[in-house]
């Protein structure tokens, strides 16, 4: 064979390899996207009081129950996580509230959904009292003849309370609109290292959200 030929030659070799190449498909550098999850119907269980503060938290799982319910969601009250009748359930903790007079309360909370172990959702919530706690002033000069010396202490408690309560209140509503914000986000799992560089005061709800007069589930 001559030169010319050989060169004709491997010229159409090296065009047809190239068009093979061509027909090959791609290979998906990606993993399937998976759908995002849904989540309608929310459990709550009772949230505990570890700030070590005087707080009674009677109400409290109640108040998260209307935040959500306020936002969308199907939610409702449970002593244990039941898959049947949720699709999530949300585990949380009074962990802080501080302040003198106008109180900061901080709470924790994991979001779970039904058939997972590890947290779809954990962060932390944050809410703050509208108003300081009015001053009760003793004078027991003159008060001494008409009521007890520990009025006015009594007194400064209870007003110290309500607003610590209010601030409870506030971090509730706050822990349902992160998770209104993370439903809308389709719920992406949670990364601990991914943590700090997240807003907390960011959360999310769907597009899916219902009317706030949802019906118990």
């Amino acid at each position: 064979m001559s030169r010319k030929r050989l060169a004709e030659f491997s010229a159409i070799m090296i065009i047809a390899s190239g068009l093979g190449w061509a027909s090959e498909p791609s290979v998906p550098t990606q993993g399937p996207i998976k759908a995002a999850p849904v989540m309608e119907k929310i459990c709550v269980e009772t949230i505990q009081n570890l700030s070590h503060q005087p707080v009674s938290m009677e109400g409290f799982d109640d108040e998260l129950v209307a935040q959500l319910q306020k936002i969308g969601f199907q939610a409702k009250r449970v002593s244990a996580p039941d898959p049947k009748q949720c699709d999530a359930t949300i585990n949380a903790e009074l962990v802080d509230i501080t302040g003198r007079s106008r109180k900061t309360a901080r709470v924790d909370f994991r979001l779970t959904l039904a058939g997972e172990e590890p947290p779809r959702m954990s962060a932390s919530a944050q809410g703050r009292s509208s108003k300081s706690a009015p001053m009760v002033v003793s004078v027991p000069s003159i008060m001494s003849n008409f009521r007890p010396m520990g009025f006015a202490s009594s007194q400064r408690q209870k007003d110290t309370t309500g607003v610590a309560r209010e601030a409870v209140v506030a971090a509730l509503a706050d822990q349902a609109h992160q998770i209104k914000v993370a439903y809308q986000r389709g719920l992406p799992p949670w990364l601990p290292e991914a943590r700090e560089r997240t807003p907390s005061s960011t959360g999310h709800l769907g597009p899916w959200a219902r009317p706030t007069s949802a019906a118990p589930f």
